[in-house]
Parts: structure tokens; sequence; C-alpha cells
């Protein structure tokens, strides 16, 4: 064999064995950090709401349904009670 086509043939397969080991070398990294991630993760704490027709405590994000679901309150008023509530939590942080 040539020995260029023989260089070439060497230097090929060096670029591809690089780039293999690069992709597992990524990979590898890849998984550690999302094990990393998930071990360290906090639990998220969502805020905690009073109902004011039954003064049930539920998560905020919750209680428009709550509302209309349990109360059978209409769809509006539920969703203007809630953003009163909002409203006053956000005043009362101040």
């Amino acid at each position: 064999m040539d020995p260029i086509a023989e260089l070439g043939l060497c230097f090929g397969i060096a670029v591809l064995l690089i780039l293999l080991l690069q992709r597992f070398i990524r990979e590898i990294l890849r998984l550690w950090e999302q094990q990393n991630v998930n071990e360290v993760a906090p639990r998220i704490l969502l805020p905690i709401s009073t109902c004011p027709v039954c003064d049930g405590r539920l998560e905020s994000h919750l209680m428009t349904r709550h509302l209309i679901v349990t109360h059978d309150m209409e769809v509006e008023k539920a969703a203007e009670l809630v953003e009163v509530m909002r409203s006053e939590k956000a005043q009362s942080e101040e």
C-alpha cells in the first residue's frame, strides 16, 4: 500500500476515534449532571391559600377549580374572587 494512503487512512481512523471518544465523554457528563440535578433539586413549596367559603386549605393554583367544583360557583365569580384574594395577598406582602 502507498505510504501516503496509509497515512491518510490512519489519520481518518484517528479522527473518527477522537470524535467517538468526545461523544462518549459528553454523554457520560450529561448523565452525571442529570443524576446530580435529580438528587440535589429541592422540592418546590407551593403557596397555600385558605378558601373563603369553607376555610379549607389548599394550594393557591387549585383555588379556582375548588370554588367551581366544590362550591358550585360560576366561573367568572370564582375567577374574580381568586383575583381579589391574590391582590390582597400581594398587598399584605408589601
